[in-house]
């Protein structure tokens, strides 16, 4: 029989969760176990009101699950503080990845980010997202290899190239661009798992 532990591992293969689900698990406690025991704690609070803001601004994106009306059409499109309150609301966990990988300290929830966890389906397909980091991390080296100024000596500059992205999101998007001016940041990490994995022969590439 699986243990609390083991049954974590079934809420990966989910695309959506519930608000109260993503804060158990984000505490690495099984929600039902969470659900049992009726408290909250001044971390969880702290974490469902960033959640909810982060909704409300539209940072995260949802389904609104709807009610079935007497005519047996589902009804949806309430407001999201409504969709809160009757617990019709589920995140989208790839943006709920998005969401925490702009925020501004490291804080990554095992059941989004550890790539173990992130299971095959039985049709073959994976529902891991193409590692990002390694990816972006080979694009920078492309860019230093085509323009000096994306260069710091024989590596990217992440500097630079996080500047050039963000200006180019002003003019595709607008000034109100969220998350962009800290890609540097993560362009930076991105290098070093990149160069962290690498064969010692290619570590200069």
């Amino acid at each position: 029989m699986p243990t609390a532990n083991d049954c974590l591992r079934y809420w990966d293969l989910a695309n959506c969760i519930r608000i109260q689900d993503a804060i158990a698990l984000w505490c690495g406690v099984e929600p039902a176990e969470l659900a049992r025991l009726k408290v909250e704690t001044h971390c969880m609070s702290a974490k469902r009101a960033a959640l909810v803001a982060a909704l409300r601004d539209g940072r995260l994106e949802y389904e609104d699950l709807g009610i079935v009306t007497s005519q047996g059409k589902v009804f949806k499109g309430a407001p999201v503080d409504e969709l809160i309150e009757k617990d019709r609301l589920v995140i989208d966990k790839a943006s709920l990845r998005r969401w925490f990988e702009q925020l501004p300290f490291e804080d990554r929830p095992a059941f989004l980010f550890e790539e173990e966890r992130q299971p095959v389906l039985p049709d073959g397909s994976n529902v891991e997202e193409m590692n990002s980091h390694k990816a972006i991390a080979i694009m920078a080296h492309l860019l230093a290899v085509s323009a000096g100024k994306y260069r710091a000596g024989d590596r990217p500059n992440a500097e630079a190239i996080g500047q050039a992205v963000n200006d180019a999101a002003k003019r595709f998007f607008g000034d109100d661009v969220r998350g962009y001016a800290s890609f540097h940041k993560k362009l930076g990490a991105a290098l070093r798992t990149f160069n962290q994995e690498l064969p010692q022969r290619l570590r200069n590439f």
